[in-house]
């Protein structure tokens, strides 16, 4: 922890310059050589005492009015020195044996010439003179001195704000250029507002955030020092220096009773400024709110001890800082903690000193809350010291968590929130470490749901890098949970087809059976399905989806479905899968069902959907709606089903090859006898990846080909077919298939070729088998046609799978035999001819 300075005295605040007469002095006995002429604001700068008064002598000053100290507008300073030498000689007559006071009449001059020439300089048009300019600052100064050294009676904050000292300080530094610093004026200047701070306090009440904001913006926009001139670096030492001692004023001349509202103001602005997306700007406000919190801690060992010298580490104490703002700044420095290098170090120190100071303020007055979140820390044996420069913010949260109260801990999460967008400075990692330390304990750091969900959804659009998405889900869910029925309702009036960003929150809130359960259950229980009905646009239908949920919805509550097409087309496959639970309830419902009739299109299309849950909740909807509506209607959606149908029969989930092959024996079976020419060619495209995947390794997909293959045989009238598939004689159906449809060898054998690459060994197996029965009953017999059959068998050879391999090797040495034997046969017939 940084120590705090040696005591000293409020009095003075630079270091003393020599005197004149010291000076002189000096020369004679030769120990200094001639000094350089200098301008008029350096000599009285540079020749008076100290500028920092006594801390109560404004107030030792006995008051008179102002009319009586203060020059007349058109009086000279000779006249002013008359009327002071005139009280004087008044004062000897009374005590003839007191001399006169030739100090105070020096004194009455020089408040006169400051008063004259800060008259002439707030009244005049041209103050972009840099040696007035700095004069000025000067004599300000020297009136000061005045007032609190020498005793010189004055109403200094009459004067001050009617000439608007402190507004013309703040307009000539929003004029120096921020691209350089050549002069020494913003150093001057802040010494001078210090003067002011010590002397008049009272002249900057209500300035001083925009004194602050003016200071820093002069300096902090400049470039980094490190492209600074040398003699520019060494400008800028000074200035910061000088910001530095005017921080330090204000903070230890703030009495206690405004201590937090007054700090809360300037960490605001200072927050600001750390928030820029300048690089330089952003390190020296982290580095300045370092030195503010350091400030905090000397003053509150100062005024609640009173006792600097004998102060220990280890010594008790038992103040409390309360400042709003306190949340937002630990949340600011816990993410500039995972940040540059530059950062990281001022953020971690300055961390630790705030954690020293809220410990210490906090250790005797935790809530019941509080207390269970450090018993649970003791139990998980999670009580480290968390500040180390491998420290995440994860941890060194979880370790101001014991000490923060509610609203604290809610800024520090909203904070992390906010980092989370695409064009946020901070860190994303360093956001979702904070987030983690939420989601470890929610029930204790997330205690503001409504507030929290509110945060979200105006950030939620603004967040796209995965990391942040995946970290905001996760925190989204959880809170999902925690949601009272309240909360719920109020989360349901958002309109997710219009916003984008209330749809996103759904796509999350609905994607896990957990939440979408609490959701629709919450809404279901608490509101009457009629109010649903009438509250139900064509805008908002996030409420239709709950409704789905229902399994006793009557037909008028159901209303038209036609709305649910945004969601059946939404590109999230969550929201779609939410649309499709919904429709595989409601369709059970004969009426419902062909109600949905205006969805099949949509429903169609989500068969080609590469989620698989969505493929596989897409396909029971179909089934429901083919069994309720009218025969006619099912037989021309049955057309529509069977070419979508027959990719499925290949898929890489079992449940989806199982409910696509079922569903495809229904649509022959509803197919009408009038409409059977259109379906026989999907049916004939349909009967070898029947009879291949009879050998399927899961057996319910290889009973339910078995049956599908057997109606199909049917529908076609094959009785052959059929009665091989019913008596499942699998090494027969692949013979019949080639001798009843010899026209269709070739068709067959395109057909085969990509089951040799099938994941499943008894599916290569049987298609090289198939291949090679099928290159019998080609009526092209030619060489290059066996040829092309050897090449496509030819990676079997080297199948990993030993069967497969020698299957295929045996098959190709077969086939060549074969076709040399003809051969031969037919070379002597045309010797003979």
């Amino acid at each position: 922890m940084p120590q705090p300075p040696a005591k000293r005295s409020r009095r003075f605040l630079f270091r003393n310059f020599p005197t004149p007469e010291a000076a002189s002095e000096e020369d004679e006995e030769g120990g200094m050589p001639p000094r350089q002429p200098r301008l008029a604001w350096q000599e009285i700068w540079s020749s008076r005492g100290s500028n920092r008064p006594a801390q109560d002598s404004l107030l030792a000053v006995e008051r008179t009015p102002v009319e009586a100290f203060l020059p007349a507008e058109d009086s000279s300073p000779a006249e002013a020195i008359a009327q002071a030498a005139g009280s004087s000689q008044a004062e000897e007559s009374k005590d003839k044996s007191q001399l006169p006071d030739r100090n105070k009449a020096r004194n009455l001059r020089r408040r006169d010439k400051a008063v004259k020439f800060i008259r002439a300089y707030v009244r005049g048009k041209e103050k972009d003179d840099e040696e007035q300019k700095m004069l000025f600052l000067s004599k300000i100064c020297d009136l000061c001195r005045c007032v609190t050294e020498k005793g010189v009676p004055m109403n200094l904050h009459g004067f001050c704000s009617k000439h608007k000292l402190v507004e013309n300080i703040m307009v000539l530094l929003e004029k120096e250029p921020m691209d350089s610093l050549r002069t020494e004026f913003r150093q001057k200047a802040m010494e001078t507002v210090t003067v002011l701070s010590n002397t008049v306090p009272t002249a900057l009440h209500g300035k001083k955030e925009s004194l602050l904001n003016v200071c820093c913006k002069s300096v902090f926009f400049l470039p980094p020092e490190s492209d600074m001139p040398e003699t520019e670096r060494v400008l800028y030492t000074k200035t910061m220096k000088a910001m530095d001692t005017m921080l330090e004023d204000f903070v230890f001349n703030y009495p206690i009773a405004s201590f937090n509202t007054e700090m809360q103001n300037m960490l605001k602005v200072m927050l600001d400024f750390a928030g820029s997306k300048n690089p330089a700007v952003r390190e020296r406000a982290v580095k300045v709110i370092g030195r503010l919190i350091t400030f905090i801690r000397w003053y509150l060992v100062i005024k609640i001890l009173g006792n600097f010298e004998n102060y220990g580490n280890d010594e008790p104490t038992d103040f409390n800082l309360c400042i709003p703002i306190l949340g937002k700044l630990l949340g600011h420095l816990l993410l500039f903690s995972s940040g540059d290098d530059s950062m990281r170090h001022s953020a971690l120190e300055s961390l630790h000193l705030m954690y020293t100071i809220v410990r210490e303020g906090r250790a005797c007055s935790l809530k019941h809350r509080m207390e269970i979140y450090v018993l649970g820390r003791l139990i998980w044996n999670d009580t480290r010291f968390p500040f180390s420069i491998t420290s995440t913010p994860c941890e060194i949260a979880k370790g101001f968590g014991i000490y923060l109260f509610s609203a604290e801990r809610l800024d520090i999460i909203l904070t992390a929130l906010e980092a989370l967008q695409d064009s946020s400075i901070h860190n994303k990692q360093g956001a979702c470490s904070v987030l983690d330390a939420a989601l470890e304990v929610p029930d204790y750091w997330l205690t503001d749901v409504p507030t929290i969900m509110e945060c979200i959804r105006r950030n939620l659009g603004r967040i796209h890098t995965a990391s942040a998405r995946q970290c905001l889900d996760s925190l989204l869910l959880q809170l999902t949970t925690m949601m009272s029925r309240r909360e719920v309702k109020n989360l349901l009036r958002f309109s997710p087809p219009h916003d984008s960003t209330d749809l996103a929150m759904w796509e999350v809130i609905l994607a896990m059976p957990r939440t979408l359960e609490k959701v629709l259950n919450i809404m279901m229980r608490d509101l009457p399905l009629c109010d649903w009905c009438t509250a139900v646009t064509e805008d908002t239908c996030i409420r239709r989806l709950a409704m789905l949920a229902q399994n006793h919805i009557s037909e008028e509550d159901f209303g038209n479905p036609v709305h649910l097409q945004s969601y059946l087309r939404h590109p999230s496959p969550e929201m779609r899968l939410v649309v499709l639970k919904g429709l595989c309830t409601v369709s059970e419902s004969p009426e419902k069902a062909r109600k949905i009739q205006v969805l099949l299109p949509d429903i169609l299309e989500a068969l080609q959907d590469t989620n698989t849950d969505v493929v596989l909740k897409a396909l029971p909807v179909l089934r429901n709606v083919m069994a309720h509506v009218k025969r006619r209607k099912a037989s021309g959606l049955a057309l529509q089903l069977a070419e979508k149908l027959l990719p499925l029969f290949d898929h890489a989930s079992s449940q989806v090859r199982e409910h696509s092959i079922c569903l495809f024996q229904a649509v022959m079976e509803a197919v009408l006898r009038q409409r059977k020419n259109k379906m026989k060619r999907p049916v004939h495209r349909s009967l070898l990846p029947l009879y291949l995947h009879m050998g399927d390794q899961s057996e319910s997909v290889a009973k339910a080909s078995g049956e599908a293959l057997a109606v199909a045989a049917k529908f076609l009238q094959r009785k052959e077919l059929k009665r091989l598939a019913q008596t499942e004689q699998t090494w027969r159906i692949g013979e019949c298939l080639l001798q009843q449809d010899r026209g269709r060898v070739e068709e067959y054998l395109q057909q085969s070729q990509p089951y040799l690459k099938a994941t499943q060994t008894n599916l290569r197996l049987e298609a090289v088998r198939f291949i090679g029965l099928a290159a019998r009953y080609c009526e092209d017999q030619s060489e290059e046609k066996l040829n092309e059959i050897l090449s496509v068998l030819q990676p079997s050879k080297e199948d990993p799978e030993p069967t497969v391999c020698s299957l295929a090797v045996q098959t190709t040495l077969i086939l060549a035999s074969r076709h040399n034997t003809m051969s031969g046969r037919r070379f002597p017939l045309l010797c003979c001819r």
